[in-house]
């Protein structure tokens, strides 16, 4: 007798013991989760393979497993754009010959930057170039929530954020030197520190990157991060600012920084399934993420704040009041999104 007729219960069963790890997905994984499930080697008892007592292991027990937040692995998340390395290199190659693209054909045949008006070269050396800064701390601090994640599949997310970040500062960077070049006069490449440490509508941004870069406990730097500091200033440091390069003509930093922002919006799709699947590990969960949200979104309020007073005084049209508005509304509808309540 054929054995698929006569036992076919034992075999489907024997299959599935083939994917237990997994959990009961009732399928076969697909790739994205062969290669990235139980590769999280700090979670376990003790979680990294030394003893109980060193700094790395305490440290994981205390600011990881030891929050308010319960979440034991969190395998249950997936990344909505199952990104891989793979996946992830072969898109920002195409991302990074896009901006390439546009570098020659702006820089090298049109030659727009000695081109540029005053109003343009003073938005630039305001709120893009000093932008590096910012950049740098989204990216430490999205290296932090990657070490600290509770399972692979966040932790790859947290990676590919980090490298997002990474590529912003490599952007920005290279804009600096090219105005640099074509502006000497203007500070390019001397001045972002001063204006990152002394213009009085930066400080509330750079305020909120060094606190959270001490918010060692990973709800607070997850969501201080994550739903509060990179949504708002994604919105207005490269949402809001490329339109307001437009109206100066500058239409080669308005596309770079519209392509940047297609990495903010896939951060933003995983941050929204993360949330719920974080949720649904726990219930109890839901009043620690809004727990935390209140206590960081008046960061948030700040850098809104903050960010559209500094854009608007270099803005040939827009105000103030719109930039702050549009931003409020982006940020308060990606929280609901989230499952979170903006003004609670």
């Amino acid at each position: 007798m054929n054995i698929s007729q006569s036992a076919p219960a034992a075999l489907r069963s024997r299959r599935a013991k083939t994917w237990s790890s997994f959990g009961a997905l009732g399928r076969k994984p697909n790739d994205y989760e062969i290669v990235t499930h139980g590769m999280n080697h700090t979670v376990g008892p003790v979680p990294l393979e030394m003893g109980a007592d060193v700094h790395g292991n305490r440290w994981l027990l205390a600011h990881r497993d030891g929050i308010a937040l319960k979440v034991a692995r969190l395998d249950t998340f997936r990344d909505p754009d199952r990104m891989t390395y793979r996946k992830y290199t072969q898109a920002m190659d195409e991302q990074e010959t896009y901006v390439d693209g546009l570098l020659q054909n702006y820089s090298d045949v049109q030659h727009s930057d000695p081109a540029l008006t005053p109003g343009a070269l003073d938005l630039l050396a305001a709120a893009m170039t000093p932008a590096r800064y910012l950049g740098h701390g989204l990216q430490m601090l999205s290296a932090y929530v990657q070490q600290l994640a509770h399972s692979s599949y966040l932790a790859n997310c947290a990676a590919f954020q980090t490298a997002d970040q990474l590529r912003r500062v490599q952007r920005v960077a290279y804009r600096t030197r090219q105005l640099a070049d074509a502006h000497s006069q203007r500070g390019f490449g001397s001045s972002e520190r001063v204006c990152w440490e002394g213009d009085a509508d930066w400080q509330p941004t750079r305020e909120a990157i060094e606190r959270l870069l001490l918010a060692f406990d990973w709800d607070h730097a997850f969501v201080g991060l994550n739903l509060v500091v990179k949504p708002v200033t994604d919105e207005l440091f490269l949402k809001a600012f490329a339109g307001l390069a437009r109206e100066h003509g500058d239409e080669l930093d308005a596309l770079i920084a519209e392509n940047l922002y297609l990495d903010a919006q896939r951060s933003r799709r995983w941050t929204v399934q993360a949330c719920k699947a974080i949720v649904e590990a726990d219930a109890v969960n839901a009043g620690v993420l809004q727990e935390r949200l209140t206590q960081w979104r008046h960061h948030g309020e700040e850098i809104i704040a903050s960010g559209s007073r500094l854009l608007a005084r270099h803005a040939r049209i827009t105000r103030a009041q719109d930039i702050g508005d549009s931003a409020s509304s982006a940020w308060s509808a990606f929280l609901a999104d989230c499952g979170l309540d903006a003004s609670a």
